[in-house]
């Protein structure tokens, strides 16, 4: 019995100390959202988001552009990055404790001196807006059909979502 409990107190320790590695930075005293005042011209401003969520909270996604780990991506925060303009391919990888895989695969074409705004999207109906980048994935939690998707945002949308945003400490993935 005293083996059986010990074995459950290191399972429920275990299983604290990775939910840690699961849900990302903590945002806790990270500034919110300030629109930007200008892009730089000879670059394209990328802005990745993701509102809080009521499902999924606990996963925060590494975002990889050209193959590179740029930053992950918790629930409530953004992150801004630079690339030149042209065609990039963007990934988004579930946490190495969960699967290590990428969830989510798609490329986008962009502009110098253009900013882009990128959400990570979960809601209880399917998208058909047009902003989706790559598919969407859908799935079901507690009986109920879920729908995630990355999707490229009008600015004025965005600036509306993103405000509510903590900005990822730099160089966190």
């Amino acid at each position: 019995m005293k083996r059986l409990t010990l074995l459950w107190a290191c399972l429920l320790a275990t299983l604290t100390l990775l939910t840690g590695c699961i849900s990302g930075p903590d945002l806790k005293g990270q500034p919110f959202f300030t629109p930007p005042a200008e892009t730089s011209p000879d670059q394209a401003t990328l802005y990745f988001y993701r509102t809080a969520a009521s499902i999924g909270d606990a996963v925060a996604p590494t975002i990889h552009i050209d193959g590179k780990a740029i930053s992950s991506l918790p629930s409530g925060g953004y992150f801004k990055a630079t690339v030149p303009a042209g065609k990039h391919t963007i990934d988004s990888t579930s946490p190495p404790v969960i699967s290590g895989k990428v969830n989510k695969h798609f490329d986008i074409n962009v502009e110098n001196g253009k900013a882009y705004f990128i959400a990570d999207q979960v809601g209880t109906s399917d998208y058909h807006d047009g902003q989706t980048l790559g598919g969407v994935d859908n799935a079901s939690f507690g009986g109920e059909r879920f729908y995630s998707r990355y999707a490229l945002v009008p600015t004025e949308e965005a600036l509306r979502g993103i405000k509510w945003c903590q900005r990822v400490p730099v160089g966190v993935q």
